[in-house]
């Protein structure tokens, strides 16, 4: 699980992990950006950050849920959706993202969830392109 998806119904808090209300205010030095706007942003930038490197080409669909600590900042763990340009399927992708308004932001990683039933490959069919497999 390592922090993402808790199940906060039965907590407040866990070990200083909070969940992220995304109609809330208050975490952006912009009064109108909701906190699903900077989740939003967030992933975005992780995600281009992985393709990037990895050369994939996943779109955002949307954020799933997201939790919260404070570490020299404000660290999400952010759950979001994407699809895949190889088969059109909506996958599960999780990232950290250390993160001080107008001050820093360190995508730590962006990954496929773990132990989900669909493979991720991120690039068209039509591409020539070796897959590793692990």
């Amino acid at each position: 699980m390592q922090g993402f998806d808790i199940d906060f119904r039965s907590f407040r808090c866990v070990f200083n992990y909070h969940p992220a209300v995304l109609h809330s205010y208050g975490f952006s030095d912009d009064e109108t950006e909701t906190l699903d706007d900077l989740l939003k942003r967030l992933a975005h930038g992780s995600l281009d950050d992985h393709n990037g490197k990895c050369g994939t080409n996943f779109e955002f669909v949307k954020i799933v849920k997201a939790n919260y600590h404070f570490a020299a900042a404000i660290m999400y763990l952010i759950t979001f959706q994407v699809k895949d340009p190889y088969d059109d399927n909506i996958k599960l992708f999780q990232t950290r993202v250390l993160h001080a308004d107008g001050i820093r932001t360190e995508y730590v990683f962006c990954r496929p969830q773990p132990n989900q039933p669909l493979e991720c490959i991120g690039i068209k069919k039509d591409v020539e392109k070796v897959v590793e497999r692990s």
